[in-house]
């Protein structure tokens, strides 16, 4: 009997794949990790782009000194999910610049902050929960409350649900180009608006600059590299970039609550302290990345396992692929938090939130913040009663995954200590 064929270390694929990628979503980069091939090569929104995965591409990716974010991302990323002006969208010594400004806010005590307000959020809010909740949307708005009161802005109580919905909404659109990605971007203006007219506020009163009382009035007084504050619009624009990515976490918690629907002693053990909940908080965020993929432009000819990735290009990251990579992580598609345990995290190998160096790279600076938001709601509702009530799947054709988790909820409403 003859040996199977090999499996190429690159493959081409014949076409442009983007209508393929927003029909298949994550499994589109799914399989294309299937493949096993380390290089694909394709077309995507009508550009050369050549896909790479893994630990080393991950260093490629974000180590070679010539790629650049801004050209590669798409306006349907820029316009809903991120912002126009936004860090996302700046390379070199101007997105250093701008970066500091999220690494000095995204600190330990910020997380202590807003962990110690959900903490307190949650007790308060599950005793009135009864029968069908949906999940996602009150956990959305208990962050978003925790989220404001952190960074200082100004939330009329009666208003929270609206607010929440567009924070939502923002990261809500970003995987398609029909009505989702509509709302998007009227909830982005909507919330611009609400923020700007606080920064604003802060300027006029003389409270914005480095030494401010909050983050908002730091914001407020940020100064680029040119000596100058910020646009109104763009600094409402990173303001959404503190709260928003806080608020998406709520799609992480929706996962976990699946998974620990489907492991019912993993949710007694993290209820009961016997594995951490941080593990737990990992592996939601391998299994259920929130981008699959993420794209720069070479601004020269590159040459990768032998495969030309042109200047001008697409090089494409797929995060989806690398997180379940069964070199790097042994049976990916089992949820395991216990393989934390002895598995070392690096910046190439976990890339839910990119990869590389925080302070200097385009590894996201909340990402600390996530975990620990992340952590402390998955305790907590493993110690509850809350149950799924509908299937436990995450479709993995929609990115992102549909914002709506409606959950059963018992009698047990205790937070776990």
């Amino acid at each position: 009997m003859s040996a199977p064929p090999a499996v190429p270390t690159a493959l081409t694929l014949p076409g442009d794949q983007t209508l393929k990628l927003l029909r298949r979503g994550y499994r589109f980069f799914d399989e294309l990790g299937d493949t096993g091939a380390e290089v694909v090569r394709m077309r995507l929104m009508g550009r050369r782009a050549t896909v790479v995965r893994g630990e080393e591409g991950a260093r490629l990716f974000y180590t070679e000194p010539s790629l650049r974010r801004a050209p590669a991302l798409p306006e349907l990323v820029v316009g809903s999910l991120f912002g126009h002006g936004a860090v996302h969208t700046l390379d070199g010594a101007g997105h250093h610049h701008r970066k500091a400004l999220f690494t000095s806010l995204a600190t330990p005590a910020a997380s202590a902050r807003v962990v110690a307000d959900l903490t307190q959020g949650w007790e308060g809010a599950v005793d009135g929960w009864e029968g069908t909740v949906d999940l996602h949307e009150e956990v959305s708005l208990l962050i978003l409350r925790a989220g404001c009161r952190w960074l200082g802005l100004a939330l009329d109580p009666t208003d929270g649900r609206r607010r929440a919905a567009d924070m939502v909404a923002m990261v809500d659109g970003f995987g398609s180009v029909g009505a989702r990605q509509v709302r998007a971007r009227l909830a982005r203006a909507r919330s611009e608006l609400w923020v700007a007219g606080q920064l604003r506020e802060r300027r006029e009163r003389g409270t914005a600059g480095p030494g401010g009382a909050d983050p908002l009035d730091v914001v407020a007084g940020h100064r680029d590299l040119d000596g100058d504050l910020l646009p109104l619009r763009v600094a409402a624009v990173e303001t959404l970039n503190l709260l928003r990515p806080l608020v998406a976490v709520t799609w992480l918690v929706s996962s976990g609550v699946r998974a620990l629907d489907d492991l019912p002693e993993l949710r007694r053990r993290l209820a009961e302290g016997e594995v951490s909940s941080l593990w737990v908080a990992q592996e939601v965020r391998r299994v259920y990345p929130f981008a699959p993929a993420l794209a720069a432009t070479p601004g020269q000819d590159l040459v990768w396992r032998g495969v030309d990735v042109p200047a001008g290009s697409l090089l494409v990251l797929n995060v989806w692929a690398t997180d379940h990579d069964p070199v790097l992580w042994p049976r990916p598609d089992v949820f395991d938090p216990d393989r934390f345990a002895t598995q070392t995290v690096t910046p190439w190998n976990l890339l839910p939130q990119g990869g590389g160096a925080v302070s200097t790279g385009h590894r996201c600076p909340g990402e600390d913040l996530t975990l620990s938001v992340l952590a402390t709601l998955l305790r907590a509702l493993a110690a509850s009663g809350v149950r799924v009530g509908s299937s436990t799947a995450v479709r993995l054709d929609r990115m992102p995954p549909d914002p709506s988790c409606l959950v059963r909820v018992g009698p047990a409403r205790t937070l776990a200590g």
